[in-house]
């Protein structure tokens, strides 16, 4: 069996660490680490207690030979204790660390705070379970008056309670921490789903961890009334004899976990993959219909150019019909382009989701249309609060940002009181763009169609009905919302709704 994890750890860190580049990975290692040293080095220990082969042979599978090797070789009993609480504490520090980060993943100057004060905690419990500093305790208090010895004493079983208290309190609150994040991040499906994953693969991590280890850290090294003498003293392990039984399979099991966890941080960029075919899938299938409509609709456009073209050259030199066969071929011209929009809207639609303020896509797409300086139209950006933070494709947001004040542009025309107000801020949880126009509205009977594929009120050959349809697949895709108000001759009001970090 120990060979079998030693290989599994090889594959497991293989496979692995090109994911050590997250905060959150290396706490995971930190986790994987913790358990393997504490676990090696308690057999490396107890290998100093012989009668304990009965034992050790459930857990390993040890053959005779291999367990006399262990025991004649006369491990530094010190450096032992050393490597077992420091695994014990190393767990407990990457496993609380890991929930912090996994929670905080935007405020990471933040949790950097949470993890000093974690460290700090764990770095104390390493020098106070430190055998040569134990000693060096137990000398200098142990063997003064009764009144002294009992006081350190003590101190000694208060500090011994608070470690422990805060090895459980740890893991309770790593996975409070989980699941606080799996109730309150419910709008992001891919994030729910990755807390809900990792409560359920930690769960039988902490549970074998601290099972097996309930006693650790503990001091091993007692001094005696000889100076320079010392007695080590054996793990309390005899009431946990149903745990050894299966634990060559809860520990592979546990390892697995620990594995399959750091694997699935990668679950947001995959996550972010099958998106994206997803909605590739929905756009291409809205597309099918309209290829073959375009293609034939190109090609009666090419014939009425040629021709127009023909009859342009035969009567040069009649102005009116000149004028009117030149009407006709700028029409084509913005037929052509009318199409190319469509085709461009209608392709492929690949994302990539990353952690981004929402007035970032908000003022590049306003700063887009004024350098156009195209219209005497006033637009306000207002930020309430600090900017949300959501996962988006800023490009494909920016561009839905862009159809939308395009066509309140639109809608205003040449009027010179024409404003547009764009209001950025948080709302329980969402993060919420507010594109609001006083142009003439939208009939309340358009509402519920403008989103809909080549629905357009609009007269124009370039307008095809694409730009809002494009913008609400776009902003599902970010599993958010985006919906719209009007009156006639009051102005319409269109809001995006994307989930925060």
């Amino acid at each position: 069996m120990i060979f079998l994890t030693v290989l599994f750890l090889i594959f497991s860190v293989f496979f692995t660490y090109k994911h050590l580049t997250s905060v959150s990975t290396r706490f995971l290692y930190g986790i994987m680490l913790g358990w393997v040293l504490s676990f090696v080095s308690f057999i490396l220990y107890l290998s100093k207690f012989n009668y304990y082969y009965t034992v050790i042979s459930r857990f390993f599978d040890f053959s005779p030979g291999t367990w006399n090797h262990l025991v004649l070789v006369n491990f530094n009993p010190d450096v032992l204790i050393r490597m077992l609480n420091g695994g014990v504490i190393l767990f407990q520090f990457s496993f609380l660390c890991y929930a912090v980060s996994f929670v905080r993943r935007s405020k990471k100057g933040k949790a950097l705070y949470v993890y000093a004060l974690i460290g700090l905690i764990s770095a104390i419990q390493l020098l106070y379970y430190d055998p040569g500093f134990n000693l060096l305790l137990q000398d200098r208090f142990g063997g003064t008056a009764a009144a002294g010895r009992d006081l350190f004493q003590t101190v000694t079983k208060t500090l011994d309670a608070g470690f422990h208290f805060a090895k459980y309190g740890y893991m309770l609150l790593a996975f409070v921490l989980l699941l606080n994040d799996y109730f309150n991040t419910p709008k992001i499906k891919f994030l729910k789903n990755y807390a809900l994953f990792n409560i359920l693969t930690l769960i039988p991590v902490a549970a074998i961890h601290a099972l097996t280890f309930s006693w650790a850290p503990k001091t091993l090294v007692k001094a005696t009334v000889v100076p320079g003498y010392h007695n080590y003293l054996q793990p309390q392990i005899g009431t946990y004899t149903g745990v050894f039984n299966v634990f060559p399979y809860v520990a592979f099991a546990a390892l697995a976990f620990m594995i399959a966890i750091i694997v699935k941080y990668s679950s947001i960029e995959t996550y972010h993959r099958n998106r994206d075919v997803q909605i590739s899938k929905s756009i291409d299938t809205a597309s099918l219909g309209v290829k073959a409509f375009t293609h034939a609709l190109k090609n009666h456009l090419l014939a009425i150019r040629s021709e127009a073209e023909f009859l342009k050259d035969k009567h040069t030199n009649d102005a009116e019909t000149v004028y009117s066969l030149e009407l006709m071929l700028d029409s084509c011209a913005k037929s052509f382009e009318s199409i190319d929009y469509a085709a461009h809207k209608l392709k492929t639609i690949e994302l990539n989701l990353q952690q981004t303020a929402l007035d970032v896509p908000v003022r590049k797409a306003v700063t887009r249309i004024q350098a156009s300086k195209r219209r005497q139209t006033q637009i306000n950006v207002r930020l309430t609060g600090d900017s949300p933070v959501v996962y988006m494709d800023e490009s494909h947001m920016s561009e839905t940002v862009f159809n939308i004040v395009e066509n309140a542009l639109e809608a205003l025309g040449d009027r010179s009181d024409g404003v547009i107000d764009i209001e950025i801020g948080e709302q329980n949880g969402w993060g919420v763009i507010s594109i609001r126009d006083n142009g003439p509205g939208v009939p309340a009977e358009h509402l519920d169609s403008i989103f809909s594929p080549f629905f357009t009120t609009k007269s124009s050959l370039t307008n095809w009905g694409i730009g809002l349809s494009y913008c609400h697949k776009i902003v599902a895709a970010h599993d958010g919302d985006i919906t719209a108000e009007s009156e006639p001759q009051k102005g319409t009001l269109f809001k995006i709704v994307l989930p925060t970090i």
